[in-house]
């Protein structure tokens, strides 16, 4: 094969900006008038292809798209590379667990939206003449093709729209969702097979069997062993990866490996990597940023080029009249319609919410186009058909955001509803979540670091989870240092692992200055930092210069604990509240500790009250105030199943009042939540607070609430 020459690569580089920049232009402009974008992306192929451009200016079009083959092979490799890694964000975004909220409701309504659909399709393509096939031999396989086609919706445009209408977690919104989930996954499971028959050519016995053996076997590898592996090897990456975009890095190798599998045992490559996107979703240390990445790469870049190529390739002037567009219009419509809305209907919803429900269900859009692409490759599709499952997929995806709209605007909530919300916004007021968590814990500090590694482990006790134990130096540690941390490691580490910590790993690095070295690890995305206070800077202050710079440049919480030798785990906890965001998170804190040890927590509401002549109108209001906090820490408590009692009290002195609470109720442990105040060194959290750790006596930890830089606030 000859080597690229100067023009071949010219052109190629034409073509992709003139595709991806339509695209783009075209995506901005159905986003504006309330459509997917994915329409946009598609219709810039058609304006630049033999649709509008070839009909409009031959030349123009000749000039820019030759018939080239290997210019078009170029951009058709691009194309599915585009492809496997959408359908690796597809995957990605499939939340399996939606399903166990929608339970028979999803599988009833997404058996009738997949068994009718797919039956009129068969009947539509093995009724279908034979001047619209490729070849006479081919019915049966174009008829298998066509039911799929009919069956399959697109989870994507789906999610968008209940977005959009702010139906995402609604019941009818997760009913849409869940059924969707289940006809994409068994879809592409159809499709597989049938994509593995095309390919071989023949329906018969043998192959059709194989191919199902493989499937099976790939799809059960992956559910009872890959997902595992899949899972320590994120967990691996996020913990012990040095590279920038490790994460990223990791999911679209893993889609890469799925995808060759997939196509090398004979079923299509983009199966492996929805199926690679399942797994790596299972993930708790898949972190935002890397998802972000892979959405922006993918959303951004490739998939408009593969939907603009996909448009391409429709030649509209190729249909020979509308009628047989209008009745594969009407077959893909009605039988979803039909199948989703009679299985609602089964289940109870009313009217409305059933017809919703199959509306909702209709929309093709990307994922129609790419089940009508790869027919088209594999030849078991004519340009014409071709033209008209693109067709499909635009008006499909058109109808469907206005239809959903005015069937789901009058929709109350059910009680169920609001209960669920109000539990999912209440829990989203916790720092961080066990699964995954990924915590730091500085070495140094005597017995208060044994102390923060047991915060550190109790808080991160689920088995994906991980504990970073990490040592500071400046310039090249030597080697009696080393041999002093890894002793000092071994100590924290059996802590950790007695408090129920999974993964504990040692980390050490140097700099020019020692908070310098901590600062950069602190930026390797972990979710809290946990410091014992430096013994060296008196009996009270909890931390010097290093603690202070990091606290300058932490974006996560940060954790500052003081040990007075109280067996662990700590039984009795002490949390103050003044409803202060930086308070709540102390709370929150506390919360999460004690559901991991089974302790018991008390809150009290502490507010100052200055003698003034309405003393008593401002004691009130404050009493007020102080049952509203309080009862949102209750609700948050009794969400993780932890015991909570509850104290208020005032006055001109409120640091005096939990210095006595906590002499007075002999607790263990003492969380504050604070906020770095201003000063030239050392760490400064105000009078109030520095009062209290200079008299109170039991343990102590310090939950320090980062800055938000003006920058992100805006």
């Amino acid at each position: 094969m000859p080597h690229l020459d100067e023009i071949q690569i010219l052109r190629f580089l034409i073509q992709f900006t003139l595709l991806f920049a339509v695209a783009r232009v075209l995506a901005d402009l159905m986003k504006r008038l309330g459509q997917a974008t994915v329409i946009g992306e598609l219709l810039a192929g058609i304006v630049l292809g033999p649709s509008l451009l070839g009909y409009a200016a031959p030349t123009v079009y000749r000039l820019l798209f030759p018939a080239d083959p290997l210019s078009d092979h170029l951009l058709e490799a691009l194309a599915w590379l585009g492809v496997i890694l959408l359908l690796l964000y597809t995957g990605l975004e499939t939340d399996v667990a939606i399903l166990q909220g929608v339970g028979r409701a999803a599988v009833v309504v997404s058996a009738l939206g997949i068994v009718i659909p797919c039956a009129s399709g068969f009947a539509l393509g093995w009724e279908i003449p034979a001047n619209y096939l490729t070849a006479q031999g081919h019915r049966l396989i174009f008829a298998l093709f066509m039911a799929i086609a009919m069956s399959i919706s697109a989870v994507p445009v789906i999610a968008k729209i209940l977005i959009d209408l702010d139906l995402m977690r609604r019941d009818v919104g997760l009913l849409i969702l869940g059924a969707g989930l289940l006809d994409d996954t068994i879809g592409w499971l159809m499709l597989s097979i049938v994509a593995g028959l095309a390919a071989h050519g023949t329906v018969d016995l043998r192959s059709l069997g194989s191919i199902a053996i493989a499937v099976v076997t790939f799809v059960g590898f992956c559910y009872l062993i890959g997902a595992s592996l899949v899972v320590r090897l994120m967990r691996w990456v996020d913990d012990r990866g040095l590279a920038e975009h490790a994460g990223m890095s990791a999911m679209v190798g893993i889609a890469m490996v799925c995808a060759i599998i997939t196509q090398a045992i004979g079923i299509h490559a983009v199966f492996g990597a929805f199926l690679a996107g399942l797994m790596i979703g299972r993930s708790a240390r898949l972190r935002r940023s890397d998802r972000s990445e892979l959405e922006a790469t993918t959303i951004g870049v490739f998939a408009p080029v593969f939907f603009a190529y996909s448009g391409l390739k429709a030649d509209l002037f190729a249909l020979h009249g509308i009628n047989l567009l209008l009745l594969v219009l009407g077959v893909a419509i009605a039988g979803k319609l039909l199948g989703c809305t009679g299985g609602a209907l089964i289940d109870g919803l009313s009217f409305r919410e059933a017809l919703a429900t199959g509306v909702g269900m209709n929309a093709r859009g990307g994922m129609g186009i790419i089940v009508a692409l790869i027919g088209l490759s594999l030849g078991v599709l004519t340009r014409e058909m071709y033209a008209i499952l693109i067709i499909m997929a635009i008006v499909t995806s058109l109808m469907t955001p206005p239809l959903l709209s005015w069937l789901l605007a009058g929709v109350e909530k059910r009680p169920s509803e609001a209960k669920r919300l109000e539990r999912e916004r209440i829990l989203a007021r916790l720092p961080f979540t066990k699964e995954g968590a990924k915590l730091l814990v500085l070495a140094g500090g005597g017995s208060h670091a044994q102390l923060a590694a047991h915060l550190a482990a109790a808080l991160g006790n689920h088995h994906d989870a991980s504990l970073t134990v990490f040592h500071a130096s400046r310039g090249e540690p030597t080697p009696e240092a080393m041999e002093q941390f890894n002793q000092h490691f071994a100590r924290i580490k059996s802590i950790a692992e007695l408090s129920g910590a999974h993964n504990v790993y040692p980390r050490s690095a140097s700099a020019d200055a020692v908070a310098e070295a901590i600062a950069k690890e602190s930026e390797r995305g972990y979710d809290a930092i946990f410091a014992g206070a430096s013994p060296a800077e008196g009996d009270y202050a909890f931390g010097g210069k290093v603690l202070h710079e990091l606290l300058a440049r932490a974006q996560t919480p940060v954790i500052i604990t003081r040990n007075v030798g109280a067996p662990m785990p700590l039984r009795r906890v002490l949390v103050p509240t003044t409803g202060a965001p930086f308070s709540r998170l102390g709370a929150t804190v506390a919360l999460l500790y004690a559901h991991a040890t089974n302790a018991r927590i008390t809150t009290m509401y502490v507010k100052e009250i200055p003698l003034s002549l309405r003393g008593r109108r401002s004691a009130n209001g404050q009493q007020n105030e102080g049952v509203k906090i309080i009862s949102d820490i209750r609700t948050l408590a009794s969400q993780l199943g932890v015991q909570l009692d509850t104290y208020m009290t005032s006055g001109s002195r409120p640091e005096n009042a939990i210095i006595a609470a906590a002499e007075r109720g002999q607790f263990d442990l003492l969380v504050l939540g604070v906020q770095l105040r201003p000063a030239e060194s050392g760490l400064y959290f105000g009078p109030k607070v520095e009062h209290i750790l200079r008299n109170v006596r039991c343990a102590m930890a310090v939950v320090v609430l980062p800055e938000i830089p003006a920058a992100a606030r805006g």
